[in-house]
């Protein structure tokens, strides 16, 4: 999905960095350029987890490299095979998580951890009703909810209102996307998951929930709902994105790993030169985000705050 002229385009169109493509022998790698303070350098995929390449793919995308070579870059991927880590400048970063299921009956009878299973049965006896959605204005709610989530847990600002409506814009009205929200008993909005499909692949890009309704296991039944709805349209994978490899993330990935996904290593290939660019901007920034929070903020100054920084962490 992110090795796609669709999400460079809507890269560019939401933060201004240049959508771009390189072609080798049926190879096609898309990219953004990006030009700011930081430096001028290259980003596959910008505000995506990956692009999957084989190994063959791997040689024509160090030719691109070489050919780019005034140019930094940062490439993330999806390999697998170990042989990739005979490249100096490739690291391990982190994993990435996908379900792969024959029928949702199997998944939820042979492919979910017994707690797992438990938690999505506590969150259909609490009462939630899940809807599915491709409205603007529920998606307006989620980033609401996204939002509060990342700057009162993560201590982190979301990606602007605008980036979420051009994914609207760009999958949703193509019918390639839609929201997946789950509401309590006062008809209130507790949770939701933000899904993009791309060819036989569902994307799991977004989820977003209300600490005060995680005691209903809201999240856990929307995965359930969701295989659900994916099995129906003939999906038979989910992915479920990035998760960091710190301890910090121990959590996320035991909780990926009881709803049956499978785990694979990311690795990220940077040009040397590409740590030679100057992240002060980013120290500064996260210096104002740490004053932003306190003071809390509307929305709408989040998302002024947003637009005019989010685009320095691609």
């Amino acid at each position: 999905m992110f090795n796609s002229e669709k999400w460079s385009l809507l890269i560019e169109e939401t933060y201004g960095y240049k959508a771009c493509a390189y072609s080798n022998s049926g190879f096609q790698l898309h990219y953004n350029i990006i030009n700011n303070e930081i430096g001028d350098y290259v980003i596959s995929p910008s505000f995506g987890d990956f692009i999957y390449i084989n190994k063959d793919q791997l040689l024509l995308l160090d030719e691109f490299l070489k050919g780019n070579d005034s140019k930094s870059s940062s490439i993330k991927l999806r390999f697998d095979s170990n042989s990739i880590l005979k490249y100096s400048f490739i690291e391990q970063a982190g994993y990435l998580h996908e379900i792969e299921y024959s029928s949702y009956k199997k998944w939820s009878e042979d492919g979910i951890k017994c707690k797992f299973r438990n938690q999505i049965n506590q969150g259909e006896k609490s009462g939630l009703a899940i809807g599915l959605s491709t409205d603007e204005d529920d998606l307006v709610s989620f980033w609401e909810m996204h939002a509060n989530l990342r700057m009162g847990k993560f201590v982190e600002i979301p990606q602007p209102k605008k980036f979420f409506l051009n994914i609207h814009k760009t999958y949703f009205v193509a019918g390639k996307g839609f929201l997946l929200i789950a509401f309590d008993q006062r008809k209130d909005l507790v949770a939701g998951i933000l899904v993009i499909i791309s060819g036989d692949t569902a994307y799991y890009k977004f989820s977003a929930s209300y600490s005060s309704a995680l005691k209903m296991r809201p999240n856990n039944y929307l995965i359930d709902r969701l295989i659900f709805e994916l099995d129906k349209r003939g999906i038979k994978k989910l992915n479920l994105g990035y998760t960091g490899a710190s301890d910090s993330y121990t959590g996320l990935r035991k909780y990926k790993l009881s709803a049956g996904a499978k785990e694979f290593p990311r690795y990220i290939i940077k040009t040397p030169s590409f740590e030679n660019l100057n992240r002060k901007i980013i120290t500064d920034i996260n210096k104002k985000i740490a004053q932003l929070i306190p003071g809390e903020p509307t929305f709408d100054e989040i998302d002024m705050f947003s637009q005019q920084y989010y685009k320095y962490f691609v």
